[in-house]
């Protein structure tokens, strides 16, 4: 969490300084660097869509999982398991706590 913080904090001062400075660049490098951080945000973006569809994926495998031990559990003891038996369960097949 820090390091977003940082990161906003550092951005927000690179854009304040950067806009007190007076404009000193020609035309051709004016255009260069347009088409740089339009490039350098469109990459940003593709990142983190492709981060935010992998981490959905994660969350719902992990419903699905969820969704068919509890019905398991429930068949076979009559009785939906507690959220400490899932947690349990899932560590001992998956080898991670669910999130």
């Amino acid at each position: 969490m820090n390091s977003k913080i940082l990161t906003a904090s550092a951005l927000a001062a690179t854009m304040t300084f950067g806009a007190l400075a007076p404009a000193l660049a020609d035309g051709a490098a004016s255009t260069r660097n347009i088409i740089i951080g339009g490039a350098a945000a469109a990459v940003l973006i593709t990142n983190y869509n492709h981060k935010k569809r992998i981490k959905q994926n994660e969350q719902r495998e992990q419903a699905r999982r969820q969704s068919s031990y509890r019905s398991y559990f429930y068949h076979r003891y009559g009785y939906y398991p507690s959220d400490t038996q899932f947690r349990n369960w899932y560590y001992r097949t998956y080898g991670v706590y669910p999130s």
